[in-house]
Formats: structure tokens, sequence, C-alpha cells
């Protein structure tokens, strides 16, 4: 019995959850859906988040790993860098220099990166976590890492049971949850400072959506905060503990010495 429906559940298995393609073709799919109106929308969206929750000061170098924005999402004189890449596996016309890379093999320094923004790279990776253990080794101690990455609690991660959204994009990739993230970025040893939950407009492309998903939005925002389609964490990477300054006290009831060298020469002879 089980051999005659095995057939048939493999082929409701394909269609339900269709193979993942190369990480580069989804990519540029992705990059088709963010000239989409809705797509267009989240990006005014995740600019706006970016601009909020990274710190306004000196930031001499700030690298971008990109995934299917083509475009910074940082503003360059509000950061005040000196220098600035977005990275991409694809090659990129960015208002800023650009590089075409792997994301788990990233062409940086260690501690070289004064702030880096993941934009959706880890679940289109076929290894976030390194991806993001790249990241860390390329930022100094103390600079600032922000993770974007879709909410699989969310509204737009709900919609991922509809068996037809597998096949549609966003929603292709790895919905990561902001747990499992910051538990990776915990033992890379970087320390979480904020984190947000934004974007509840439905995932609808109707023109006549538009004014009603924004009061939708709004309400939304109030009774449900972390229902947003996208999360934004950012993280800071811990200084390097200093040696204390302290004098070395040796122990009341164990005061020892060390040993002079004809003491030592003494050793060598017995031995």
């Amino acid at each position: 019995m089980l051999s005659l429906i095995k057939p048939w559940l493999d082929r409701v298995r394909a269609w339900w959850q269709p193979a993942q393609r190369p990480a580069g073709v989804r990519e540029a799919e992705l990059h088709a859906w963010y000239r989409t109106e809705l797509g267009r929308s989240l990006q005014t969206a995740e600019r706006a988040v970016a601009e909020e929750v990274l710190d306004v000061g000196y930031h001499p170098f700030v690298v971008q790993l990109d995934v299917g924005l083509h475009a910074a999402l940082f503003d360059a004189h509000q950061l005040k860098c000196k220098s600035a890449l977005v990275i991409s596996r694809q090659e990129i016309n960015a208002h800023c220099p650009s590089a075409q890379a792997q994301l788990e093999h990233l062409p940086l320094q260690a501690e070289s990166v004064d702030c880096i923004i993941i934009h959706h790279a880890l679940e289109y990776s076929e290894q976030p976590h390194r991806v993001l253990r790249e990241a860390v080794q390329a930022l100094r101690p103390g600079g600032q890492l922000l993770i974007m990455g879709f909410n699989p609690f969310g509204f737009w991660g709900l919609a991922r049971l509809v068996p037809w959204r597998w096949r549609q994009r966003p929603w292709q990739g790895r919905f990561l949850t902001l747990a499992r993230v910051e538990d990776w970025c915990e033992l890379l040893d970087c320390e979480a400072v904020r984190r947000t939950w934004f974007y509840h407009w439905p995932p609808m492309r109707h023109a006549s959506w538009k004014q009603r998903g924004r009061r939708l939005n709004q309400l939304l925002r109030l009774l449900f905060p972390r229902l947003g389609a996208v999360y934004a964490l950012v993280v800071r990477k811990n200084q390097l503990q200093l040696l204390s300054n302290h004098r070395w006290q040796p122990s009341f009831f164990f005061r020892g010495k060390a040993m002079t060298r004809k003491e030592q020469a003494v050793n060598r002879w017995k031995s």
C-alpha cells in the first residue's frame, strides 16, 4: 500500500516545497521583486529603519552584504564614513563602490570594518552561520552589526503556509527566527543592542489595498509589534579584555618564590 501512494506523496511534497535553486538565481529573482511596487515600498521602510537604528557618528569604513536589493541602505553622510562598500554575489551598479564576491568568503581583512549591514543575506545563503562568522571576523571590536531578516512569525512568514507562496519571491528564502540569529551572535561574542520589528503591511500587490493597508499597518504596529514582516537586530562586537594593572599579591598561606640559578643547577644534577 505504501509503495502505491509514495509516488503521489513525492509529487505533493515537490509541489509544496520545491527544490532550492542556486543562490545566484534566487538573488536575481529577489532583485526583480524589489523593483515591484511592494518591493519598493519595503525598500523605503528598510532604509528608514537602518538610518534610525544605527548610531549617528564616525564610521570610517561601512560594508553592506547585499542580496537582491543592489543598493545601499545606509546614508554615508549620516554615518560620516570615509569609504563604503556593497558586496554582492552578482555584479551590481550601486551609487557607492561595490564588489562581487561570495558572502561565505568575504574579501575583507580581520577587524577592519566599523559597521556591517547584513541585508537578508542569511536567508538566501546555504551556510548562514558562515556568512555571520565572516562578518563578525571582519568587524572591529566595538563595531556595529545590523542584521535584517524576514520574520517567520510575522504576517509575511505566515503567508508561507499557503502552498503557492513557496514558488514566489521573497518567500523562497529560508526564514530564520530572531532568537536563533541572536544566539549565533552571542556565540560569536557579540552583544545585542537593539531589536525591532517593522512593516506590518499585508503582502498584497493590488493597488486597491494600498490605502486600506496603510491604516492596517498603523493598527497592527500598535497591537502586535512583533508581527512585522522584517526584523532588525543591532549587535555590537565586544571589546578585547585588557590586562589588569593590579600588582600580584602572594598567598598568605602558600608563600612561594622562584628558584635561583644555583638551586636549578643542583636539581638538574640530582636528577
